[in-house]
């Protein structure tokens, strides 16, 4: 890396070449240095755990449309129960006990009107539908306007009674109605009983 000068018999180094082996032997002493010297730092590692509850089982909707007897296709019906089952999650209502209500107001007939002009599946009254929804009455013939309507106030009446009986009968009867039913009244009277002997 280096050469010698033997000019003269001299063995002398030039500037350049001195600059070289200081260069050189800095190298290696920094090197040495940092062998001696050096740890590896401690790197702490943290694993993060999301504790996720367990999946709700979904059921086989295909299984339970073609076990229905409806004025909707199976198909309709299969996708229906999906839509269903998920609003049910969104608004915190029993998707089985919406089951039971559709059959026990419509028999699942979509196209149903009761003497006092409640509709669809869920056999919505067009005054609340307006009231509490924003919901014109020529839209509740469609099922899934008809059942999101129906679950957001099962939904509703759900945060303003203490138990399931008293939902049902605000559900069937009205809410203010209710509130003025005996508990014996509210456990026995005859929509309830339906609404339980469809589940």
């Amino acid at each position: 890396l280096f050469i010698i000068n033997t000019r003269k018999g001299n063995h002398m180094l030039n500037n350049r070449q001195h600059f070289l082996l200081g260069v050189m032997l800095t190298s290696l002493s920094v090197m040495l240095y940092k062998e001696y010297t050096y740890t590896s730092p401690i790197i702490k590692t943290e694993t993060i755990v999301h504790m996720v509850s367990d999946p709700i089982i979904r059921g086989n909707f295909e299984l339970e449309a073609n076990e229905i007897n409806s004025s909707l296709n199976k198909s309709k019906l299969k996708h229906l129960l999906i839509y269903v089952n998920a609003l049910c999650d969104e608004y915190g209502v029993d998707y089985g006990m919406v089951k039971a209500v559709i059959q026990t107001e419509s028999n699942w007939n979509h196209r149903a009107i009761s003497s006092v002009g409640a509709m669809g599946l869920m056999q919505v009254l067009p005054k609340t539908a307006m009231s509490e929804f924003n919901t014109h009455k020529n839209d509740l013939f469609d099922p899934y306007i008809n059942v999101t309507v129906g679950i957001k106030y099962l939904s509703h009446l759900n945060n303003h009674f203490d138990d399931m009986e008293s939902t049902l009968t605000a559900y069937s009867h009205g809410p203010t109605v209710t509130r003025k039913y005996s508990d014996n009244y509210i456990k026995n009277n005859f929509y309830v009983k339906r609404v339980y002997k469809n589940l």
